[in-house]
C-alpha cells in the first residue's frame, strides 16, 4: 500500500543569516552540506508530484540564499503555495519585486513592540532596517503576517506587539514560544506563567481590534484564550507536515537533531523510510496519560508539542510542559505530598 504523503513541508533552506539573534534555533545548521540548486529544484518537483500543497521556506535568512529566485520560480510554476520567513532587514526594491512576481507570502520577525526589546534579541540597528523593509513590503502590497518568538525578554509586550502588527498592515500577529535549542539559553526561555501572560495580553488586543492572532507550536493555547481569535497548527503528530534541513535530511522536528532519511534518495522513498522510523511512529501514536487522556482537546492536541516534551522529559508522549492542565496537576500533586 502506498504510504501517505504530507500536505506541507517546512524547509530550512540554510542556516546562513545576516544576523546573530540570541534565540536562533537554526544556528545549528551553519556549515551544513546544503543541497545544490539542482537538488533543490528536484525536491520541489518531487514535493509537487507527492501532492504537497504548501512549503514554508525558512532559515537562517532565505533572502540571502543565492538559489532563492529559481526555487521561488519552481514553486510558483508548480502551483505550490509557499511562504518565506524573513527578518526583513535585507529587503530591497529588487527583492520585493522578486517576491511580488512569484506571489510570495511573508512572515516577518518582530520580537517585541519596542526598538530596545527587538534589538536586545536581534542586534543593534535591526529595528530601523526592519521598519525600512516593512515599508518596501507595504509599497509592493506584499501579503504578510508578523511573528514574535515569545521569550522572558518580551512577553510583557505581547498586547502592544499585536497592536503594532495591526497598525503595520499585517494580516495576522503570530506568536511562537522560544525553544531551548541553538543559541537560545535557558534564561530567555519563557516560564509557563510568562507564556500565559503573553497569550492573554495578545487576546485582549485581538478582541479590542477585532484582529486575528495565530499561535504556533502550542495547541494548548486553546485552553487559555478564546478560540475565536486564535488559530493553532496541530498536524505535526499526524504525518501531514515534514521538516527538511539544509542538507535534505527529514527531521522529526526542526528543533530536534533527529534525522530519518534524506531527500537525495528521492522524496517519496525518503518519506516512506521516515514513516517507518520507531520515533516517528511513537509521535504519531502517543500513549497519552493524565491529564491528556481525559482532556477535551486530546484528539487535536495529542499531548501537545512532542519536541518540547522530548527536550523536557526525554519522551514524545507528553504532556506538553506548557499545558496549563499539566501545571495544575503538578500543583495538586505537590499539595497532596506536603
Amino acid at each position: 500500500m502506498e504510504p501517505m504523503s504530507p500536505q506541507a513541508a517546512i524547509w530550512i533552506m540554510s542556516g546562513e543569516c545576516n544576523l546573530r539573534c540570541i534565540h536562533c534555533y537554526a544556528s545549528r545548521f551553519l556549515g551544513a552540506d546544503e543541497l545544490t540548486l539542482e537538488e533543490k529544484l528536484k525536491l520541489i518537483r518531487e514535493l509537487a508530484e507527492c501532492g504537497v500543497s504548501y512549503v514554508g521556506l525558512t532559515g537562517g535568512e532565505p533572502l540571502i540564499n543565492e538559489d532563492l529566485e529559481p526555487c521561488l520560480r519552481e514553486l510558483y510554476d508548480y502551483g505550490i503555495e509557499y511562504s518565506v520567513n524573513t527578518n526583513a532587514t535585507l529587503m530591497s526594491e529588487e527583492k520585493a519585486e522578486l517576491l511580488e512576481r512569484y506571489d510570495a507570502y511573508l512572515f516577518v520577525s518582530i520580537d517585541g513592540a519596542r526598538k530596545e526589546t527587538h534589538e536586545k534579541m536581534r542586534g543593534i540597528g535591526t529595528w530601523r532596517k526592519l521598519m525600512r523593509g516593512l515599508d518596501l513590503i507595504r509599497k509592493r502590497s506584499l501579503p504578510f503576517s508578523t511573528i514574535m518568538a515569545v521569550s522572558s525578554l518580551n512577553y510583557m509586550e505581547a498586547e502592544d506587539y499585536v497592536e503594532l502588527a495591526e497598525s503595520l498592515g499585517a494580516e495576522a500577529a503570530c506568536m511562537i514560544p522560544t525553544m531551548p535549542v541553538g543559541r537560545a539559553r535557558s534564561e530567555i526561555i519563557p516560564r509557563v506563567d510568562e507564556l500565559v501572560h503573553a497569550l492573554r495580553s495578545a487576546e485582549s488586543a485581538a478582541k479590542k481590534l477585532g484582529y486575528w492572532i495565530s499561535v504556533w507550536c502550542y495547541v494548548p493555547a486553546k485552553l487559555i484564550i478564546d478560540p475565536r481569535f486564535v488559530s493553532t497548527w496541530a498536524d505535526c503528530r499526524r504525518g501531514k507536515v515534514v521538516d527538511i534541513d539544509p542538507a535534505g535530511n527529514l527531521l522529526l522536528c526542526d528543533v530536534l537533531d533527529l534525522k530519518f532519511s534524506n531527500v537525495r534518495k528521492g522524496f517519496r522513498a525518503a518519506f516512506r523510510e521516515y514513516l517507518e522510523a520507531g520515533e516517528v511512529k511513537e509521535v504519531m501514536a502517543p500513549r497519552l496519560k493524565e491529564p491528556c487522556s481525559s482532556c477535551e482537546l486530546k484528539e487535536i492536541c495529542m499531548g501537545g508539542c512532542y519536541a518540547r516534551s522530548y527536550l523536557t522529559y526525554g519522551a514524545f508522549d507528553g504532556p506538553d510542559p506548557y499545558c496549563p492542565k499539566t501545571q495544575l496537576a503538578r500543583e495538586v500533586s505537590t499539595e497532596r505530598h506536603i
